[in-house]
């Protein structure tokens, strides 16, 4: 059986779509699980008239990595072999499911392809095959707004939060998402611990959901998204591979700096470095508490030097992509 889940906050406009989408698969034997993290939409209420089979759970704001993380607990007490986290806002084709479980094993977490949704119809423009991972932390979506046909199925650096599929296997063994993230990276983190403990993560071309994406410059967004980014580096990474990229490192973060004052979210950048040195703590903390199976300079192929992602330039990418990948090629040798 596969548990979905759906965390919802303020959703409703998007959640019969999704629900319908699922209801209508060539699959059958799964439940739904909605977490409603404190909507104030009627998200919950219309769930529960319009789906009462749906297992509808109310819950705080905990944030992505909190809501998904009640949601994994009632699937895991349901005896649920495999989990599908879901965004409330997709819709997933009807033998996506059928695709993923074809593919489904117990030592593999499974990405669909996901395909843009825009302006009320299905596109061939691909919203990302999972998550490229730059030696920085930087991460985003990969092959944004190419063909469909340049997606293929094979081994990916990271899943997308977006939507993927895991066994509960993996979740009992590394653990769930890491609350403190509340959102962004956190499903990245969770990628990168269970290839850490010996876990493979593979793209489903052949499984399709639809995404209704667009790009997002919140200042919001960038404050949790530095934050965790730093949080993943030194909380995964392990001591050497931080100590040949740490010159680097703090350069990249006085470029950041400097492009934070300049795109007017420097308050937000120094305010996420702030949190991030106030939790070093926990973040001691989880380095020992890692399933370190394999090693940094086994995991290095899933890292690259580039940063390309088309909605975002900064200020001389070309050099910045020369100097860094350069120093990747040969620093990553050394790892």
């Amino acid at each position: 059986m596969i548990s979905i889940i759906v965390v919802g906050h303020n959703h409703r406009k998007d959640l019969k779509g999704c629900f319908d989408s699922l209801l209508k698969s060539g699959y059958k034997n799964f439940k739904i699980i909605f977490v409603d993290n404190g909507s104030s939409d009627g998200s919950l209420d219309f769930v529960r008239k319009n789906y009462p089979k749906i297992i509808a759970i109310k819950n705080n704001n905990t944030g992505y990595a909190g809501g998904n993380n009640v949601g994994i607990r009632k699937a895991i007490r349901l005896k649920t072999k495999y989990i599908f986290i879901l965004n409330p806002d997709t819709i997933i084709d009807e033998n996506c499911l059928k695709q993923l479980s074809s593919q489904a094993k117990e030592n593999r977490i499974l990405q669909p392809l996901f395909l843009i949704y825009q302006k009320g119809k299905k596109t061939n423009l691909i919203n990302t095959t999972g998550s490229y991972l730059n030696f920085m932390g930087i991460s985003y979506c990969s092959n944004y707004r190419e063909k469909k046909q340049a997606a293929h199925s094979s081994q990916i650096p990271s899943a997308s939060g977006a939507g993927f599929f895991i066994p509960v296997k993996i979740f009992k063994d590394i653990g769930l998402f890491k609350s403190r993230f509340f959102m962004y990276f956190e499903d990245t983190d969770l990628s990168w611990r269970a290839r850490m403990a010996g876990y493979e993560i593979y793209l489903q071309n052949e499984a399709i959901v639809y995404h209704k994406y667009s790009f997002s410059k919140s200042k919001k967004k960038y404050y949790f998204a530095e934050r965790n980014r730093l949080d993943f580096i030194f909380s995964s990474f392990e001591i050497k591979t931080i100590l040949l990229i740490f010159v680097p490192f703090l350069i990249n973060e006085i470029l950041i700096t400097i492009f934070s004052l300049i795109d007017g979210w420097f308050f937000y950048k120094i305010a996420a470095s702030a949190s991030f040195l106030g939790r070093i703590g926990p973040v001691l903390k989880d380095r020992r508490r890692l399933k370190r199976r394999v090693r940094d300079r086994e995991l290095v192929q899933y890292l690259s030097g580039e940063v390309s992602f088309s909605e975002k330039k900064i200020p001389l990418q070309n050099f910045y992509n020369q100097v860094y990948c350069t120093y990747w090629s040969l620093v990553k040798k050394l790892i």
